[in-house]
Formats: C-alpha cells, sequence, structure tokens
C-alpha cells in the first residue's frame, strides 16, 4: 500500500511540474521580446504614386520609419541610404514596409517624393514616401512615431539643411500597429539592429 501511495505522489508530482513547465513556456511566448512603446492610431496621408494611404494599409506589416525632406543636402540622404541597404538585406517576401515621412510638406508633393524615392531605387510600394497637410504629417512623426520635427524660424536666414530640424532616427512598428523600438541612425550598429528588431517582430507575429 505505502508503495503504491509513493507512486501516487510521485505521479503527481510529476504531473504538477509538466503543466508548471507548459505554463510558463506559454507565459514566455506571450510576453513581447521588445517593449511596447505607443500605439500609432489613425492617420491618413498620400503616397509618392498620389494615392491615399491609411494606417489600417500597414496593418499585418512590420514597418521601418524616418523623417526626411528632399531638400535636404546631408542626412537625409544618409538616412536614405541606410534605408535602402536595410532594404536589400530584407529577406524576399518579407512582410515588412518601409516609411520616409518628409519634414517639409508644402514642398514635397507626391511628384517631389516620388523623384526623391527614385533616387534610393524604391521600386513597388514596399517604400512609401510620405506627403500631406502638415498637421497630419507631423502629427504622425512626433505624436505617433515619437520623432522630433521643428521647422527653423522662418525670419532667420538658414541653410537648407538646417531649415527643418528632424531626428535622425529609425522607428520600428510592429503588425499591430505599435512603436516597438527607436534605432539611433549614428549607432555603430545601427543598420544590424533595425534588422535584429524586425527579425524579432516578424518572428513574434508569426505565432
Amino acid at each position: 500500500m505505502k508503495f503504491l501511495d509513493r507512486m501516487l505522489w510521485t505521479g503527481l508530482v510529476a504531473a504538477m511540474l509538466v503543466v508548471m513547465a507548459v505554463f510558463i513556456r506559454d507565459r514566455r511566448r506571450e510576453r513581447p521580446s521588445m517593449p511596447v512603446i505607443s500605439r500609432i492610431g489613425s492617420f491618413a496621408l498620400t503616397n509618392q504614386f498620389g494615392m491615399r494611404t491609411e494606417n489600417t494599409q500597414l496593418e499585418d506589416f512590420v514597418w521601418i520609419a524616418d523623417v526626411v525632406f528632399t531638400r535636404c543636402p546631408g542626412q537625409c540622404h544618409q538616412l536614405s541610404q541606410m534605408l535602402r541597404r536595410i532594404q536589400k538585406r530584407l529577406p524576399v517576401g518579407a512582410q515588412v514596409r518601409l516609411v520616409s515621412l518628409t519634414a517639409d510638406p508644402e514642398y514635397d508633393t507626391p511628384a517631389v517624393m516620388a523623384r526623391y524615392g527614385e533616387r534610393y531605387g524604391f521600386g513597388t510600394n514596399n517604400w512609401l514616401f510620405l506627403t500631406g497637410p502638415k498637421a497630419a504629417v507631423y502629427g504622425l512623426a512626433t505624436t505617433g512615431l515619437k520623432f522630433s520635427v521643428v521647422e527653423s524660424d522662418a525670419v532667420k536666414p538658414v541653410s537648407l539643411e538646417d531649415q527643418f530640424i528632424h531626428s535622425a532616427s529609425f522607428a520600428i512598428v510592429d503588425r499591430q500597429g505599435r512603436l516597438r523600438a527607436m534605432v539611433q541612425a549614428e549607432a555603430p550598429d545601427a543598420e544590424e539592429t533595425v534588422l535584429r528588431s524586425v527579425a524579432a517582430l516578424l518572428k513574434e507575429g508569426a505565432r
């Protein structure tokens, strides 16, 4: 009888350990590998093809965003070159979009944005260059994506590069429209960090 009791207790303990292991495993799977910084919210802008682009069209995609303006002679070129290299390193068919917002929407019409994008081989709609009403563009950039975008004092003469002051960084958004990471472009391993973050979010969304 004692032998049977010991066997019963041993079996119960083993079963409890299995249940606990499964519970811990599932909790780890549910836990995001990257923190949720904020939710992007709704927006409607115009892409380089002159077509309306809304947040709902980016659902189910991981996207990498930055801020540029087409008359910017230096920093913006570097950001766009980095995005171009990142784009080339993404897996074929990956559910990823690149999104470049303009800091100068009054000048950067869809046609101007299209010409700018052609310099970096945007190819298809995998890379969107967005413009629109200034309030809408800046709202997405600053409130949704947490970029810093400031127009210089128009009274003071400034160079084109200083006309708009904006973040030199990349925002990474998940399939649910949540901001998950900000990567400074000046960081030595910026491109690798962006690619690792995107891979983690693609894997997370596939669970």
